[in-house]
């Protein structure tokens, strides 16, 4: 039986958390010489995914193109939005076409075809997601051994593989977010931090072996730690500390600011890295990022009128604003 559900703030935490990894992972550019510091970014993306399965049916079930519209109308205005405000200000134009099918880059894409998916996965097969995941699994491992993995092979890179393992963290998401209250995950700070820590350090050590030909081979292995550092990272994000920092009025804001962006922050941060102010690192770090949060609420308020314009009721600005 599906739970009732509350508002979870460990997953606007585990969001605030995804964000900041994802765009530390496109930081390169800003480190210079330490740009080996510039990591984390499957990390930040399997966290995204895997809230965005959790709080993905919320709601009740509605028909299929309702509720997919109301997937488009939270994702494609923030689409629209951005590519308006690069097209006057960084001069950048794309066709229609571009913009919908690129204008979030990949992630966007990808989480469009997950939506799809997942809405006849509730409707069929909802008492039986752990059945799904496995045949994901079982997909996933046949793509893998037909990917060319020739040479400095990265399953984690400019491949479409990625769009079918990080399935697995949007499911893992939607079952927990549907069948699994706090009480059966048995919370305990201390323990689940030290779990997440060695699921890090496993995974990064993975990672590392890369360089090595036969380890480069295998490096489907480190889906088992991602999806630790997921599950345990959920976890840790229901520490009473944590919660009481984002309810906190000036810390907390901030972390709620950067939740709610987190999508306007993934589709805006790659055209704006520069490294003009590498000379200050690493202060150069936290400017650029308060470009990007700035940039991302532009978008996020352009994207708000952009979909208000098309409604029948009257602005309401308070909304378009808001935080």
């Amino acid at each position: 039986m599906e739970k009732v559900h509350k508002r979870d703030l460990s997953i606007d935490i585990l969001r605030f958390f995804a964000c900041l990894l994802i765009t530390n992972s496109h930081m390169e550019l800003l480190y210079g010489p330490y740009e080996k510091l510039a990591t984390g970014g499957a990390i930040g993306d399997v966290l995204f995914f895997f809230c965005s399965g959790f709080t993905l049916f919320l709601g009740k079930p509605e028909r299929f193109d309702n509720w997919y519209k109301k997937r488009i109308n939270r994702i494609y205005p923030s689409v629209f939005a951005w590519e308006i405000m690069r097209s006057f200000f960084l001069n950048s134009l794309h066709s229609m076409k571009e913009t919908i099918l690129k204008g979030g880059g990949w992630f966007v894409s990808c989480i469009m075809i997950y939506y799809f998916i997942l809405f006849f996965v509730r409707k069929y097969m909802i008492k039986r997601l752990w059945t799904v995941f496995g045949i994901v699994c079982a997909i996933v491992l046949v793509w893998y051994f037909f990917e060319d993995r020739s040479p400095g092979y990265n399953m984690y890179g400019a491949t479409y593989l990625k769009w079918g393992h990080y399935f697995l963290f949007m499911l893992l998401g939607t079952i927990i977010g549907l069948f699994v209250s706090k009480k059966e995950l048995k919370l305990s700070l201390k323990k689940d931090s030290i779990l997440l820590v060695i699921s890090v350090i496993v995974y990064f050590g993975l990672l590392f072996l890369r360089k090595y030909e036969l380890f480069n081979q295998l490096q489907i292995i480190s889906l088992v730690p991602l999806l630790s550092i997921t599950f345990y990272f959920y976890k840790v994000c229901n520490a009473k500390w944590l919660i009481g920092l984002y309810q906190s009025k000036y810390i907390g804001w901030i972390m709620k600011l950067i939740s709610t962006l987190t999508l306007e922050i993934y589709i805006v941060q790659t055209a704006l890295f520069t490294d003009k102010f590498n000379h200050l690192f690493p202060f150069n770090l936290i400017i650029m990022f308060v470009i990007i949060v700035i940039v991302a609420y532009g978008a996020k308020v352009l994207s708000r009128i952009f979909s208000q314009i098309f409604k029948e009721t009257s602005f309401d600005w308070k909304a378009i604003f808001q935080i």
